[in-house]
């Protein structure tokens, strides 16, 4: 059986159209979660700064996330795969539309910097990249469920921060 992202899409859709205050956290929640890997990331390079670590781990703190969102940024362009609701798209409505003229949707670069942000710190500090690693997970759900993305865009983007983050961790 053929995966349906349009009748999938649709059915979360109307879910959340049946439920306007999860439909409104959701919403928010992108920002939110979005708002969190960016404050936690900088908090990171803060605190391993002022805590006087290695600077080898400052290193990997700063390279590996640069690294993981420079190669999904290099695929994005190669790939130049329409977001869902864009022309060439599956031609859905979604919850929220980008306003930028990137309409580019494979990888998905939120996804690819929250699990590579994760991994940074399952690498330093592991107890904080589990919870990491959940929060990145919501988030990938999170850009589905608006209508951002296809499962295989935030799959790849989940790949690609975590094959990046095992950088941080083995080398």
């Amino acid at each position: 059986m053929k995966y349906d992202y349009k009748l999938a899409y649709e059915k979360n859709k109307n879910f959340y159209n049946r439920h306007p205050k999860l439909k409104e956290a959701l919403i928010k929640s992108n920002t939110i979660l979005t708002a969190f890997f960016i404050l936690s990331y900088f908090t990171l390079i803060g605190y391993t700064a002022l805590s006087k670590q290695s600077p080898k781990q400052l290193t990997f703190i700063i390279f590996v996330p640069f690294l993981g969102f420079f190669l999904a940024n290099v695929l994005r362009m190669a790939i130049d795969k329409p977001r869902p609701y864009a022309v060439g798209g599956a031609s859905i409505t979604p919850f929220i539309e980008k306003k930028k003229a990137d309409n580019k949707s494979f990888p998905s670069r939120h996804t690819a910097s929250a699990f590579v942000i994760a991994m940074t710190f399952v690498a330093f500090y592991p107890p904080v990249g589990a919870f990491m690693l959940l929060s990145a997970l919501a988030l990938a759900y999170v850009r589905f469920a608006l209508g951002l993305h296809y499962p295989s865009d935030l799959t790849a983007g989940a790949l690609i921060g975590i094959l990046s983050g095992f950088i941080a961790l083995f080398v």
